[in-house]
């Protein structure tokens, strides 16, 4: 595991974990995952799937796991400047896929995105618009960008609410799900305080076709069994060993 440092145009560079099997690696001998984290309270930061990615980098993986700013670190502003910081956020992953699939030994074939919570809704965005996704887990998404800034930072309320969740129009994670189909995994816990049914719902209209799992004893930051399961998935997706 090593500290790399990615450039990005006009922005701050971002900081990422590159795991990947000791020695020389052979030309496109690897498969390639993207890791995205939460915001939580447990290593709500680019160590959230460390261990995992060391792990899977015994099978045949290289993972890349950056470092997120916005809303990990910048609050939202409760304007149009929230959506200019989406932007420059989802053009700072698209810098570390485009870090993680130009290494020599990623098979460009095999390249999957894990995320969770805010992992998740930017890593639907990153999967809906390169082609070189095959595969992607979404634990735990929101549908859309408006809703927790206005619940857990803004406050805002009747008119000035929705106005404000309208400004992310497009950009919404929820319409950018349906080109992986059964590629897919969503990942929902039962107890989910920040994730409703009724958002569950919206992802499977969205895609029908995509795999689900349900964990009904688990609460927003997922169980062992959701990682156990989402290795099994980019096991099979990846041809990993």
């Amino acid at each position: 595991m090593q500290t790399v440092v990615i450039p990005v145009a006009g922005q701050q560079p971002v900081q990422a974990y590159l795991v990947q099997p000791a020695g020389a690696l052979a030309s496109s001998s690897q498969a390639g995952i993207l890791f995205l984290h939460w915001l939580g309270q447990i290593h709500s930061d680019r160590s959230e799937f460390l261990a995992e990615a060391i792990e899977l980098a015994g099978h045949g993986a290289v993972s890349l796991l950056p470092q997120g700013i916005f809303p990990w670190v910048a609050a939202p502003h409760g304007n149009r400047k929230d959506v200019t910081a989406i932007r420059r956020q989802l053009a700072a992953l698209q810098a570390s896929l485009n870090y993680l699939t130009s290494r020599s030994y990623v098979d460009k074939s095999r390249v999957a995105i894990a995320g969770h919570d805010y992992g998740a809704m930017y890593g639907a965005l990153l999967a809906s618009s390169n082609r070189v996704v095959h595969a992607a887990v979404l634990a735990a998404p929101d549908a859309t960008w408006g809703h927790w800034f206005v619940k857990y930072w803004l406050g805002f309320t009747g008119h000035k609410a929705a106005a404000y969740k309208s400004i992310f129009a497009g950009l919404q994670p929820v319409g950018h799900v349906a080109r992986l189909d059964r590629h897919e995994l969503f990942q929902w816990a039962g107890q989910d305080i920040f994730v409703s049914a009724r958002v569950r719902q919206e992802f499977a209209q969205h895609a029908p076709h995509a795999r689900v799992k349900l964990y009904p004893g688990a609460d927003h930051q997922m169980t062992d069994q959701a990682q156990a399961d989402r290795d099994a998935f980019l096991t099979r997706e990846l041809g990993l060993s």
